[in-house]
């Protein structure tokens, strides 16, 4: 056994003497924190303290009777198996054949074994997903128990600190719309829902509707705080004191209190008609604010519906496409520099691990003016670990060699945008298999790229689209196609995306979203081609028949993929030609911001390619 596998199982026996203290059978152990963030700060990595994974989602169950159960999602298969100790975790593969998700692994289990008393942390999950394990529990005397303060901090002894840095406000001229307009379009909301208070506790949504950012997170511009507007105040509950510069700017809009008063705060709202989101409030703020009221008082006293704010920031204004746009030129210039250096270095016999080309890419990505950070930890899989579809910390050992697939999944936050982009680079001679799945993925993202189709359609629909191809050859993958993206916010934003589960949010107008289709082997290597789209309106297209508006994808992303991999006999003529008036495109985009070998190379990678 490693010494960090004793280490987690030291951890694990004291979180078991807690549980058989408190008669608890089962601790939920989900990925996020108490803002319900996918990207979590160091110190509240309690899924990674207490199992090694790393991995952004996954939930573990510590049972004080038989094994310890740790379920994750297709993107991390691979790694919670490289990373997680098999001694102390069951890894469940969501998503495999027969493998149960977390709410019928624990109705089964309460099957076999009777009544089960399940703890969790209340500040760490939302009352949408308290209700689905409370309705996986049948037996009447099985029991969801509240647990504070956090049994993972309590044995965390190498726990970090908090980050706690300094905020800053952004310019109208990034943002497109004033805090004042802002919380005037929301108060609008509130007004005709009939409440008095909107509670607040996601980080991005704070971050939007106060036009402000913060780096409490690595790779994501947001700051730990929550928020509660009122119809004529609106209070953040920073964890860090506000500059001044920022408290002056925004004195009649917003007051700052400490992030420790947040919790005694809600009780001063105990009489208000309070708007809370099921999906992005915790259970802790429920709990705080159902203190001493019958059940009749909660039901008229707490409003719940997804707030305004998730769909007033999925539709990006203008001024905020602008900003992306400019990052997205940025993004790809730095990019095609990289790929240039990369190749210059493989030409030269120079060796160079993934690693190395991350750091790179870093260094290219820095040279951009207003760079700000990465979006995300740079994946760099080359060969095998293109397999692992998160793969985000680049080796120093594994060198590139030829005969095999680079991935690189990369992004910036940068003046204003976010940016997300994905290719799969061929280094030295590629096979026929690298050429003939490429190509099909390829495939997979044109088709939807090309993919025209009428207001209201939801992102199950458009996830079809995308795997037609792939299907058609007993092909697939198991992660969504495509996900939604902030302006200069998280690199995943709700609340649209294209996928299987994609039933609730239609794709409007405004909208920023990823196509990112992929094929992934064991023991070979991956692929996957992603570019951000936003949604646009079609004109010149015949009426609907039931009188909607067409609308289609306008690409953000400017930046060639590689033409060795591609087998153009396996496109069909309306893909060769959206590829070639792409690339023709990119061409136009970025070239006059390149220059020497590094437009030389762009010019041949943009090169039309015949059929």
């Amino acid at each position: 056994m490693t010494e960090d596998s004793v280490l987690l199982e030291q951890k694990l026996s004291k979180i078991l003497m807690r549980l058989e203290q408190h008669e608890v059978d089962v601790y939920l152990v989900p990925s996020v924190d108490e803002h319900l963030n996918e990207m979590v700060p160091e110190y509240k990595q309690r899924l990674k303290a207490i199992t090694g994974f790393t991995g952004s989602a996954g939930t573990a169950l510590i049972c004080r009777t038989g094994t310890h159960q740790l379920f994750v999602d297709s993107r991390y298969h691979l790694q919670a198996a490289q990373e997680v100790p098999g001694s102390l975790f069951e890894i469940q593969k969501l998503g495999a054949l027969g493998v149960l998700s977390v709410e019928e692994w624990l109705t089964e289990k309460e099957s076999n074994k009777g009544a089960l008393k399940v703890g969790f942390d209340p500040f760490t999950m939302s009352p949408k997903t308290y209700r689905a394990f409370k309705k996986c529990l049948k037996d009447k005397a099985s029991q969801l128990t509240p647990m504070t303060p956090n049994l993972i901090d309590q044995v965390w002894e190498e726990r970090p600190q908090a980050r706690c840095q300094p905020f800053y406000l952004l310019e109208d001229s990034w943002t497109g719309e004033s805090v004042e307009m802002k919380l005037n379009r929301v108060r609008e909301k509130m007004r005709e829902n009939g409440v008095q208070a909107l509670v607040l506790s996601k980080l991005d949504e704070i971050a939007w509707i106060t036009n402000l950012r913060g780096s409490d997170i690595a790779r994501n511009p947001v700051f730990e705080a929550y928020c509660v507007i009122e119809q004529e105040q609106a209070t953040c509950f920073s964890l860090a004191e506000p500059p001044e510069l920022v408290r002056a700017h925004l004195k009649e809009l917003i007051q700052f209190k400490p992030y420790s008063v947040y919790q005694n705060t809600l009780q001063s709202l105990s009489n208000f008609k309070i708007w809370l989101d099921p999906a992005s409030t915790t259970m802790g703020t429920y709990l705080s604010l159902q203190k001493s009221k019958s059940p009749e008082e909660v039901a008229a006293y707490q409003f719940e519906k997804t707030n305004p704010i998730v769909l007033f920031k999925a539709l990006k204004n203008p001024v905020e496409i602008r900003q992306i746009r400019k990052a997205h030129h940025q993004s790809a210039c730095a990019k095609v520099r990289s790929f240039v250096r990369l190749f210059e270095q493989l030409e030269r016999g120079e060796p160079i691990s993934e690693k190395g080309y991350a750091e790179i890419l870093s260094e290219e990505y820095r040279r951009e003016e207003g760079f700000v950070d990465l979006s995300f930890d740079t994946i760099a899989g080359f060969a095998e670990n293109g397999a692992i579809v998160h793969y985000s910390d680049p080796s120093p050992e594994k060198k590139l060699e030829p005969g095999h697939m680079l991935l690189v999944d990369s992004g910036i936050q940068i003046a204003g945008g976010t940016t997300d982009d994905t290719r799969t680079l061929a280094i030295g001679e590629p096979t026929e298999k690298h050429k003939r799945l490429y190509t099909k993925v390829l495939q997979s993202h044109i088709r939807l790229a090309m993919q025209k189709f009428p207001e209201g359609t939801k992102g199950s629909a458009l996830d079809a689209v995308a795997r037609s191809s792939l299907w058609n050859s007993g092909l697939d993958y198991g992660h969504g196609t495509g996900h939604g993206v902030g302006a200069f916010l998280n690199v995943h934003e709700g609340p649209h995306s294209i996928s299987p589960l994609s039933h609730g949010m239609d794709l409007r107008p405004g909208m920023i979203v990823s196509n990112e289709p992929g094929y992934y082997e064991t023991d070979w290597g991956g692929i996957r081609l992603e570019n951000l789209y936003v949604v646009v309106p079609l004109e010149n297209m015949p009426a609907h028949p039931g009188g909607k508006k067409w609308l289609h994808f306008e690409s953000l992303t400017w930046i060639p993929f590689d033409r060795h991999l591609i087998d153009p006999e396996h496109l069909q003529s309306d893909e060769l030609q959206w590829l070639n008036e792409y690339h023709l495109q990119v061409w136009q985009e970025i070239s006059s911001s390149l220059k020497g070998p590094e437009q030389e190379w762009l010019k041949q990678a943009c090169s039309a390619i015949s059929g």
